[in-house]
């Protein structure tokens, strides 16, 4: 190293710290991958960081001391949480509560993510942040009882709505479908509710984009556009199964799903596009190239 070399390493800024929970998961490996570069990121899991432990939350966030805090840790099992009501809260709002306490003592900001079912499915436009909440479910209610534990213990936070997530990591809907599709399983998929699904991967980089801005409070973000899980799934068999597959669709009152749905859950953008200046790309170009990364020639088999 030659003397620009040395004086310059030595003027160069100490990178900022971001501690993320729930960092083996399908969101939190994307927050580590598109952030590690530009922070030291500590990654923790549940064994570094169980959430529902106001101690463990104490010992992660002051033991690192990082800047930024994005809790990724949830409870997400829909349809179990009818059954598993104080699990989902201890994870979800009471979590959510012990990380957004330390983060107000810390000073540090807080980034976390919400969920379109804290909405009813009854709006037949495209939900805005402002819009109230009506939870159908455990679940739902759980993720309400986040935002509101967050907004009680008032950190400065970031609080993006997602919904329909899917990515390399974790299960999800797509991998359900191609693996149903794998082992010759028919498939039936309801076609009465409507979302838009989101790759994590965009996800995540629309995250970095609006703390780059500097944005703080609630923000909707997805891939643009919207479907029917019928239609999601037909989409991707299309696209990655050689064969030829059983898909019918069904009515959710026809399928036994022990947890009510929204029947539209589709988010708004605009305040997102305000804010950074990007458009999100459409559901079906986010999930081509997540098939094609994913899979060879994006043909799943």
């Amino acid at each position: 190293m030659d003397r620009l070399q040395r004086f310059t390493a030595k003027r160069r800024p100490p990178k900022k710290r971001m501690l993320v929970t729930g960092a083996k998961g399908l969101l939190g490996r994307e927050i580590f991958h598109s952030f590690c570069r530009e922070y030291e990121v500590s990654a923790a899991g549940v064994r570094e960081c169980d959430v529902t432990s106001p101690m463990e939350c104490r010992r992660a966030i002051l033991g690192f001391r990082p800047d930024v805090v994005v809790h990724c840790a949830a409870y997400t099992a829909v349809d179990k949480a009818e059954s598993e009501e104080e699990t989902a809260f201890s994870v979800n709002a009471f979590g959510t509560r012990n990380v957004a306490r330390l983060c107000r003592e810390t000073g540090c900001l807080m980034v976390t993510y919400g969920s379109d079912y804290v909405f009813d499915g009854k709006s037949t436009r495209p939900y805005e942040e402002e819009d109230e909440a009506h939870p159908l479910s455990v679940y739902a209610r759980s993720k309400w009882g986040a935002e509101q534990a967050l907004r009680e213990e008032d950190p400065e936070f970031l609080l993006i709505r997602s919904q329909w997530i899917y990515g390399p990591h974790g299960r999800n809907f797509v991998f359900a479908i191609l693996d149903r599709a794998r082992r010759g399983e028919p498939l039936r998929v309801v076609s009465d509710q409507t979302g838009c699904p989101t790759y994590a991967r965009d996800l995540a980089e629309a995250t970095k984009r609006l703390i780059d801005v500097r944005a703080r409070g609630t923000f909707h973000f997805s891939n643009e556009g919207e479907t029917t899980w019928f239609e999601f799934a037909r989409f991707i068999l299309d696209h990655a199964c050689p064969g030829p597959v059983s898909l019918s669709s069904a009515r959710t009152d026809e399928l036994p799903y022990p947890a009510p749905r929204p029947a539209y859950s589709v988010l708004s953008k605009e305040k997102y596009r305000k804010a950074t200046g990007v458009a999100p790309r459409s559901w079906e170009e986010a999930l081509l190239e997540f098939l094609k990364r994913t899979y060879e020639g994006g043909v799943a088999w």
